[in-house]
């Protein structure tokens, strides 16, 4: 953090303050004039008198709080106007975070239908689980879609994912949830599924640690444009890790070997849904991925400090009230 000094919020104040402070000044000092002018006399043998000790005595003290007065007022004043400028203590911040992307990719095909509720509240558990990292979601069928990219914002990730719970649990009000999931050959296109996944984060920042919540049964049920294992070569060649939720393994079937092989290949770990330890391994898994250093953008930070006018101002008003009271002869 790089400390650049005092700033105003608003310095037009001050030199509107001045102009004013000045024609004021001015307008009183030509009505004491006047006055002054008007009140003359002239006395005879005052010389007498002036040069009395106790008559200079009180002319100095007169003189003193006259100038007492005056800089009170000015200070009291200045300070008032600086005050209302609103200094502000302007810092410079470079942050520095450590943080991972996190996309969790959903499988919405019939098959997967019984399960969809119960996987998403899955992933909201996740998300309970992280702090600071991004995290997006993808579903697919026979295309993807994206529900929401990459981001931080945990309230707006857990508002998404209620929706997609009301949407996945049959409420006819969030149908548009699955738009643009049914434009490819058949259902169940689970390569390119991943595929998309893999392909959604950021292509310019490669520094991120990336995993991929995978969460399908693996049934497939068309003409894939990527089968599951090139998909998988794909997480390797972009150094995404693949964690695997299968929620109908019932046993080593041909789906369920192929989708272990293809997570693990990408040094992540499979799951069947049943597995009470799922969601802890797969916490545990990403948090054990070294969080890259990033240098994030900078920003000035502004902060109200108003304590060098606030003191001045009490400066100024503890003269005016003494120099307002009487001076003893």
């Amino acid at each position: 953090m790089e400390l650049t000094g005092l700033d105003l919020r608003w310095p037009g104040l001050l030199a509107v303050g001045a102009l004013v402070a000045v024609a004021v000044a001015y307008a009183v000092h030509r009505g004491l004039a006047r006055r002054s002018a008007r009140a003359a006399a002239a006395v005879a043998n005052s010389d007498t008198l002036t040069a009395l000790p106790e008559f200079r005595r009180a002319l100095r003290l007169h003189r003193i709080r006259m100038t007492v007065l005056a800089v009170s007022a000015v200070l009291l004043g200045g300070a008032a106007l600086v005050g209302a400028a609103r200094p502000l203590d302007t810092t410079v911040e470079k942050p520095q975070t450590r943080s991972r992307d996190i996309m969790l990719c959903l499988d919405i095909s019939g098959s997967m239908a019984a399960y969809d509720a119960t996987l998403v509240t899955t992933f909201k558990t996740l998300v309970k689980s992280f702090e600071g990292e991004r995290i997006g979601l993808v579903i697919f069928n026979s295309s993807a879609a994206t529900v929401f990219p990459l981001t931080d914002d945990y309230d707006f990730i857990n508002d998404e994912l209620d929706d997609a719970s009301k949407a996945l649990g049959g409420d006819p009000e969030f149908e548009s949830f699955f738009a643009g999931t049914f434009n490819g050959r058949g259902t169940s296109l689970i390569g390119d599924g991943l595929a998309t996944c893999v392909s959604s984060f950021d292509k310019v920042d490669l520094q991120r640690a990336r995993s991929v919540v995978f969460a399908t049964d693996n049934h497939v049920a068309g003409r894939p444009v990527i089968e599951l294992d090139e998909a998988g070569e794909l997480a390797k060649a972009k150094g995404v890790r693949v964690y695997g939720l299968n929620p109908e393994e019932s046993g080593p079937d041909d789906e369920a070997v192929e989708m272990r092989e293809v997570v693990t290949g990408t040094s992540g770990r499979y799951y069947p849904m049943s597995d009470q330890s799922a969601i802890s391994g797969i916490v545990d898994s990403v948090q054990a991925q070294e969080a890259t250093l990033i240098d994030a953008a900078s920003r000035a930070l502004y902060t109200d400090d108003p304590k060098v006018p606030i003191a001045l101002a009490g400066v100024g008003l503890v003269g005016l009230i003494g120099a307002s009271r009487r001076w003893g002869s």
